[in-house]
């Protein structure tokens, strides 16, 4: 997603309360996937590697959860 198409004029702290609520909701292991694919830095093998998953089921997690988190912040979107 390309910043430009958020409404920076909201204030930033409601965008991150909804993106954290909407992390929060998920299950362990889409959560961990997302967590250390986005925030750690994490790419889809390593993720795999220490989570005994293959590459195949881990980045379909991710990018599962990854629209799910899009659709849930589409109140935020520029129209």
């Amino acid at each position: 997603m390309a910043a430009s198409t958020f409404n920076l004029n909201a204030p930033r702290g409601l965008l991150y309360d909804a993106i954290m609520n909407e992390i929060r909701s998920w299950a362990d292991l889409p959560r961990r996937v997302f967590t250390q694919a986005h925030y750690a830095g994490k790419s889809v093998e390593e993720i795999a590697a220490q989570s005994g998953y293959g590459a195949r089921e881990v980045s379909q997690i991710l990018e599962t959860h990854e629209r799910k988190l899009r659709k849930s912040l589409r109140t935020f979107r520029i129209r």
